[in-house]
């Protein structure tokens, strides 16, 4: 498989999750894939970070001591600066009420641990791709 020069990073990713573990294995998938990785391992942290420096795309895990992934989503949905940052949660719980009201906070996707390799990076790279042609549209309105 080729991976992209990190160089020239693909985007610009935030993984929240409260487990070294996972964020290790995330950053280490999506690195190998080009993309620039940033971890936080606490909702505030993460909250602090994308305000700090706006990422292509977060992925966000629920259940996190102090705040949760939904109160998250929420808070960076309010903000004006990181309203448009698409979250895709990535969580062990795969009740259908959790994943409604994941949706209903602003996620724009959701995948279950243990989450598949390629799922991921497929998920990624859609809506990376998606928000670049947004972007580009906008770009073209504005002209």
């Amino acid at each position: 498989m080729t991976t992209i020069p990190s160089s020239s990073p693909r985007g610009d990713i935030l993984v929240v999750d409260d487990h070294p573990d996972n964020l290790t294995l995330l950053t280490q998938l999506l690195a190998r894939h080009g993309y620039q990785v940033r971890v936080a391992p606490s909702g505030r942290l993460a909250l602090q970070s994308a305000q700090a420096e706006r990422p292509d795309l977060i992925l966000l895990d629920i259940r996190m001591p102090e705040m949760d992934g939904y109160q998250v989503c929420a808070q960076l949905k309010a903000a004006p600066r990181t309203t448009d940052i698409p979250i895709i949660f990535l969580s062990a719980l795969n009740d259908t009420d959790d994943k409604l009201r994941a949706f209903a906070a602003g996620g724009i996707n959701y995948l279950t641990k243990p989450f598949d390799e390629a799922a991921v990076l497929e998920q990624v790279e859609l809506e990376l791709r998606q928000r670049r042609n947004s972007e580009v549209l906008r770009a073209c309105g504005q002209q």
